[in-house]
């Protein structure tokens, strides 16, 4: 499992190297955005918490990216238009805070008018809701789903939340999405289902458990074991 999430991880970092100007990304954006065997939650980061402690200047994604709800808020006093804006890599603010897990972040984000279904600006088109599942963010997903995030959303190759959940093993976040709507059974665009998704993660026992809540195999000709392109 460890092997397929360093491939996301850099599959993500890869399209934001390949881009026709590459941002420019300041030490701690680098730090936020560390890969070990996947995408490391920002609290538990502890290359960006060492750089955090050193207390730098940070630009207003950077706030949203860390948890920063009071640096954020200042922000936003100061110019309301920051809610809605991207970062050169592709992402709003409102991708950042969720990535970040700080609910407090995302709900002062989306009181102010964030968009909920922005799309990144990316080749993985991925949400927030998406954003926060790649740091497995229990917290910031509930409030997302609640606040009107689509739990059937499909970003690039056709993949739903659920099938991210699935990957990584969190039982937790599929019966969160399931609880608000997701489809047990959505396919990617090669047809892949949380339940071939949990094997291919080496989760059997989740895969099992989806299996009880009415989840079928993928029944095709594609090769499960491979990361998708």
């Amino acid at each position: 499992m460890l092997l397929i999430l360093a491939v996301a991880a850099l599959l993500f970092l890869a399209t934001m190297q390949s881009q026709a100007a590459p941002p420019e990304l300041s030490e701690v954006a680098r730090a936020l955005f560390t890969s070990k065997g996947g995408f490391i939650a920002p609290a538990q980061n502890e290359k960006l918490q060492a750089l955090l402690k050193q207390h730098p200047k940070l630009d207003f994604w950077e706030l949203c990216g860390t948890g920063n709800a009071e640096g954020v808020r200042a922000a936003l006093e100061r110019d309301p238009t920051l809610v809605n804006s991207w970062h050169p890599i592709g992402w709003s603010a409102l991708h950042f805070a969720a990535f970040s897990g700080d609910v407090a972040t995302a709900t002062l984000l989306l009181d102010r008018g964030a968009q909920i279904q922005a799309r990144a600006k990316t080749r993985f088109l991925n949400t927030p809701l998406q954003a926060a599942m790649l740091t497995g963010q229990a917290a910031t997903v509930r409030l997302l789903l609640e606040r009107g995030a689509d739990p059937l959303v499909r970003q690039n190759a056709g993949f739903a939340p659920i099938h991210e959940a699935a990957i990584t093993g969190r039982r937790d976040l599929v019966d969160l999405l399931l609880e608000q709507g997701a489809e047990i059974d959505a396919r990617s665009n090669d047809g892949r289902t949380a339940v071939s998704e949990a094997l291919r993660g080496g989760h059997t026992e989740l895969a099992a458990y989806l299996r009880s809540r009415g989840g079928h195999d993928a029944a095709i000709t594609a090769d499960l074991t491979a990361t998708p392109d």
